[in-house]
């Protein structure tokens, strides 16, 4: 067993942890950051296309315009931004362009209602009932749940899906405008850039078990005496830590429940698509394509999402042929390649997802410090929650939040 010791502890190298890092050495803090993984990044998780070149996000990888703290880091550790490829087509699986039926009429007038205060009780699936959404209307919604609520439509709050529209003029398909840019090289690779310039100590393979009374203990028996915490690790993840004192009740109820972010995000290689197609709707599998560029061997790179319902099996090849036929039947699929976020141990999930019935679980106010114990993820974060901008957001509040 070894022992080491600092002024703080951090648990997780995401970009909260990589923030919380930044702002504790510009307060002096001697500083370890233990990640379970054998990689910086959290969620963000920046890799080659299995057999390729090309590195791709296989987390989280659009960068809104008003995201002003991410663009910062960016700027100071040499990460640039790419601009994302203009739309060119939009391609609907009912055929023919987006009619703006009276559902879509009412989901862009509630969307910029939201914007402005107004809540929204129930699920998704509760909400479309309320507006009685027809069948079409309902696959096209469920398109850009995949990138926005992303949970079991039933469960999860239809706020996640109206707040997502308002980032344009509240039709569906307007959140593209908040898919501006990604980062290059690559979101794990800044923050694997920010922990190393903050000059904080990073142990990777380091699965943190327990924090008790100042000692934080790792799966292999390593421990670290410190004389502060800042927890970074998502919402989801938190269960396999015991924390000694105990959480307060409502940080253990919070949990307890999780979110419910459960989408399936794939990388295509294909042949006979063009960049600049948009794809959306169907009843299941793949509802969400974007041919996002040209791979280096000269093939189209699409980004698809499905929700993880049982239609689509992202390890099957006749699953997402199928799929993709639906929407380009000329098209021939090369590769393709993914993460499991659901099934990855270290986070349990994609990004946070409400439950309508328990909406308060990542309300940034029950997540406020206890003792010398800070917590931080983009899951609660005071702003932009779900994005990389909230977790640095998070990440910046919990260093100045600690007391030595």
């Amino acid at each position: 067993m070894t022992e080491s010791r600092c002024d703080v502890v951090i648990l997780g190298a995401g970009l909260a942890g990589a923030a919380a890092a930044w702002i504790c050495a510009e307060r002096g803090f001697s500083t370890i950051v233990l990640e379970a993984r054998s990689r910086a990044g959290g969620r963000g998780f920046t890799r080659h296309f299995s057999g390729s070149q090309d590195l791709l996000e296989f987390g989280g990888g659009w960068i809104a315009p008003w995201h002003d703290r991410i663009r910062h880091y960016a700027k100071r550790t040499g990460i640039t931004l790419r601009p994302t490829h203009p739309i060119t087509e939009h391609l609907v699986y009912s055929g023919g362009h987006v009619a703006m039926s009276p559902a879509l009429e009412t989901i862009k007038a509630d969307a910029l209602l939201h914007k402005s205060g107004k809540s929204f009780s129930g699920s998704l699936t509760q909400y479309l009932d309320r507006i009685e959404a027809a069948p079409k209307d309902r696959d096209y919604v469920l398109a850009w749940w995949t990138i926005s609520g992303n949970g079991d439509p039933d469960v999860i709050s239809a706020s996640e899906f109206l707040s997502s529209c308002a980032y344009g003029d509240g039709r569906p398909e307007s959140m593209m405008m908040a898919l501006a840019h990604t980062l290059v090289p690559g979101a794990g690779i800044l923050a694997e850039r920010m922990i190393a310039s903050s000059g904080a100590t990073l142990n990777l393979d380091a699965e943190v078990t327990a924090v008790a009374d100042g000692t934080v203990t790792c799966a292999d028996g390593r421990t670290f005496i410190t004389r502060a915490v800042i927890s970074c690790l998502p919402l989801n993840a938190l269960a396999s830590v015991s924390f000694t004192p105990e959480l307060s009740a409502p940080k253990r109820r919070a949990i307890q429940l999780g979110h419910g972010g459960q989408s399936i995000k794939l990388w295509l290689k294909v042949k006979g698509v063009r960049p600049g197609i948009l794809a959306s709707g169907g009843p299941g599998g793949l509802r969400w394509l974007f041919a996002e560029r040209e791979a280096e061997d000269g093939v189209t790179l699409i980004v698809g999402f499905a929700l993880a319902d049982g239609t689509l099996d992202p390890d099957d090849r006749g699953s997402i042929e199928r799929s993709l036929a639906r929407f380009f039947p000329e098209a021939e699929l090369i590769a393709w390649d993914w993460h499991d976020w659901i099934g990855d141990p270290f986070s349990r999930g994609t990004w946070v997802a409400l439950p309508a019935k328990e909406s308060w679980i990542c309300n940034a106010e029950i997540w406020r410090p206890e003792g010398r114990i800070a917590f931080a993820t983009s899951d609660f974060a005071p702003a932009a929650a779900g994005w990389f901008e909230g977790a640095i957001l998070a990440g910046e509040a919990a260093g100045r939040e600690i007391i030595l």
